[in-house]
C-alpha cells in the first residue's frame, strides 16, 4: 500500500478513451498518484495526449505495457517499482480492451475469438496487482443480455466477469476488493465503431444511453470513491447502481 496521504492508482490503457479520462480526472487531485500504461512508443499519435498531460502534472507516471505480450506483462511490476517514491498500488483499474467482433456467433472468425479472449479476459488477469476494478461491459452480462451481435467481445467480457467472481472469493482473505464496472455506452473510438455497426444492421439501440468518455470517467471516479469491502464480487454500473452478471 502507498502512504496514507496519497492514493496510488494503476490504470491499464490510460492513453485514450475512458482510460485517458480516468487519468485526467483522478490526477486533478494532488492527493492521487496515477500510473498509466500505454501500448507502443510514447511518440505515437495515440499516446500524445497522455504524454502532454504527464508533462503538466507531476503526479502522473507512465509505463509501457502490451497485455498480449508475455515479456511485457512479466516485467511490468519492475517497471512500476521504478516510479519515484513508489510505495505500492492502492487501486488497480483494468481498463484496456478491444471490440472488433460485430459478427453473429457462427460467423465470427477463429482469430477474432482468440484476440478478444487474450486481450479482454486474460490480459487484465495476468497483469493483476488492494482494491481491483475491472472495466467490464453489460455486453458480457447473461441476465442483462441486450440483443446485439457482439459475439467474441461479449463472450470475452463474460469470461472476465466469471474470473472477477472467482478472484473476489480467492483474494478476499488477503484483503482485496474486486469489482466489475460497466462504463456505459461511451463514444470512444471503439464505442463509435460499435454504434456505426449497429446502425448499419438496423439494430434497435434506442434503449441505450450514450455518453462521452469525460462523462463516463467522471461518473466512474465518483463511484470508485464509495467502493468498500461490501462491494467485493459485485458488478456495478457507472451510475452507482448494481448490474447483474
Amino acid at each position: 500500500m502507498s502512504s496514507s496521504s496519497n492514493t496510488t492508482y494503476f490504470i491499464i490503457g490510460g492513453n485514450r478513451g475512458i482510460g485517458f479520462n480516468l487519468v485526467k480526472t483522478l490526477s486533478a487531485s494532488t492527493d492521487n498518484v496515477v500510473i498509466a500504461s500505454f501500448r507502443g512508443l510514447p511518440s505515437l499519435p495515440k499516446n500524445k495526449q497522455l504524454e502532454d498531460l504527464k508533462k503538466s502534472r507531476d503526479n502522473i507516471h507512465t509505463v509501457q505495457l502490451d497485455i498480449t505480450d508475455d515479456e511485457s506483462v512479466n516485467k511490468i511490476a519492475d517497471e512500476i517499482r521504478k516510479t519515484p517514491s513508489f510505495q505500492g498500488i492502492d487501486i488497480f483499474i483494468a481498463n484496456s480492451g478491444i471490440s472488433n467482433s460485430y459478427y453473429e456467433v457462427l460467423k465470427a472468425p477463429k482469430r477474432v475469438w482468440i484476440d478478444h479472449y487474450t486481450t479482454n479476459a486474460l490480459g487484465p488477469i495476468l497483469t493483476l496487482q488492494k482494491e481491483i476494478i475491472f472495466i467490464s461491459s453489460l455486453a458480457g452480462s447473461i441476465t442483462g443480455y441486450v440483443p446485439i451481435s457482439v459475439s467474441a467481445y461479449g463472450q470475452s467480457k463474460a469470461a472476465l466477469n466469471f474470473a472477477i467472481k472467482e478472484l473476489s472469493f480467492e483474494l478476499k482473505p488477503e484483503g482485496f476488493t474486486v469489482v466489475a464496472f460497466h462504463p456505459g455506452m461511451v463514444t470512444t473510438d471503439m464505442g463509435q465503431q460499435g454504434l456505426g455497426s449497429f446502425a448499419k444492421k438496423g439494430t434497435d439501440i434506442s434503449s441505450l444511453k450514450v455518453i462521452t468518455p469525460e462523462e463516463s470517467a467522471s461518473a466512474l471516479v465518483n463511484v470508485f470513491s464509495k467502493i468498500s469491502p461490501e462491494h467485493n464480487g459485485k458488478f456495478m454500473d457507472y451510475d452507482g447502481s448494481e448490474d447483474t452478471f
